[in-house]
């Protein structure tokens, strides 16, 4: 009601299905998809792993409980994840996990890999992403003539650390988060010094080395059980993004709400995530 005046479904349904449907109709997919898929692997999710899904969803938010229920209210806030839609996200991941769990493989090499991403020696950069070789020239050539970096990266750099002077966090030589490229160019540099151009796709990296971080000195078997769970985690996450892009491409879908499919083809064409 607004003053009065009801404000009726048929009203509000095509304005919701062009805001949100698409994202909504994937979710009811890749449910139905996987509970089929569940039946024929002859799994049945249950209330425990539902559980254990929230307590992994809570605990990656923060050790600290009051925080991470804080942080948790403010991210399924902000992307309008309430009681029903964050029940069946939990449901949903258990069932992905339960699909992937077996194929799961925790190797010295891959456990070695994220002991030096985590507690192995680092390089901070500052960094700026150009749209063309020419620009990326030109940036350099500023650097070269006094300018400060971080003021160039401000002004031009199209990067979200733009705003911070192209500032980075601490980057390991083994984080896959970077391009490998990326990182080579970062590990060739003195301190202070400045890249050449670097091709990332159709755009132009110029990094700058920051400081040296040195490792932590962890011992790796101390760490060995927490680091073989994060590795767990991590190439479980994968092949559940996996598993869930190939079951929605898998559905037959047809729209027939006018609103509802624009928005639904419109999401496709975008090339959008198609993950839980």
């Amino acid at each position: 009601m607004v003053n009065g005046v009801v404000v009726e479904w048929g009203e509000l349904r095509p304005l919701l299905n062009e805001a949100a449907g698409a994202e909504v109709l994937q979710e009811i997919i890749l449910d139905r998809m996987l509970s089929w898929a569940l039946a024929d692997a002859g799994v049945t999710i249950t209330a425990d792993e539902v559980d254990a899904e929230r307590q992994l969803f809570y605990s990656t938010l923060s050790r600290d409980t009051g925080v991470s229920a804080r942080l948790a209210r403010e991210l399924r806030s902000s992307r309008g994840i309430h009681r029903h839609r964050f029940a069946q996200l939990l449901h949903r991941n258990a069932s992905l996990r339960a699909l992937v769990r077996d194929r799961v493989q925790v190797t010295d090499k891959a456990v070695g890999r994220l002991y030096e991403i985590i507690h192995g020696p680092k390089r901070q950069a500052r960094l700026m992403i150009l749209p063309t070789l020419r620009a990326a020239d030109a940036a350099i050539q500023r650097v070269r003539s006094g300018e400060f970096f971080g003021d160039v990266a401000v002004e031009i750099s199209t990067d979200s650390s733009a705003s911070r002077g192209g500032l980075l966090e601490p980057i390991s030589r083994a984080d896959p988060s970077y391009p490998q490229v990326m990182r080579q160019a970062l590990w060739s540099l003195a301190s202070a010094e400045m890249s050449v151009p670097v091709l990332l796709g159709d755009t132009y990296a110029v990094l700058m080395l920051v400081r040296e971080v040195p490792g932590d000195g962890a011992d790796l078997d101390e760490q060995r059980a927490e680091l073989e769970r994060l590795v767990r985690l991590n190439q479980q996450r994968l092949l559940m993004d996996q598993v869930a892009r190939r079951l929605i491409l898998q559905a037959s879908v047809t729209v027939f709400d006018e609103a509802l499919r624009e928005s639904w083809d419109s999401r496709f064409h975008r090339g959008a995530s198609l993950g839980p």
